[in-house]
């Protein structure tokens, strides 16, 4: 009820300005949004990239660079080959997060998937 009540009397302190006043009360207004929309759009896209910059930690990369080597070279056992797969799935669901993530953020700045992956300096992997 504060909320109503407050928002109650700046409507009737408004009604009380001239037209000048009233005029830069409303840019002033206007500001204030524009402020916050971009606030959150400026939020919600380092949001968008830290998550397109998700990867594996260090140990994870490194094994996996390791365990691959050992598969190329035909040197891997069976439990290493079992967690190299388990790592490949984790890079898979990595990378379509990241597609999805760049959609959302190509949608966000109203611009094409290829737009922005040249602006992020990314080249698309097909």
């Amino acid at each position: 009820m504060i909320f109503e009540s407050s928002i109650s009397s700046l409507y009737q302190e408004a009604e009380r300005l001239d037209n000048t006043a009233l005029d830069s009360l409303i840019s002033q207004l206007q500001a204030i949004r524009t402020n916050r929309k971009t606030s959150d759009k400026q939020k919600t896209e380092a949001d968008l990239l830290k998550k397109i910059n998700r990867g594996l930690s260090s140990a994870q990369s490194a094994d996996f660079q390791l365990l691959n080597q050992k598969r190329i070279n035909n040197e891997i056992n069976e439990k290493e080959r079992i967690t190299l797969e388990k790592l490949l799935v984790n890079i898979e669901k990595l990378h379509t997060a990241r597609v999805k993530h760049i959609g959302q953020l190509a949608t966000l700045r109203n611009i094409s998937v290829r737009e922005l992956l040249a602006q992020l300096n990314l080249t698309p992997m097909i």
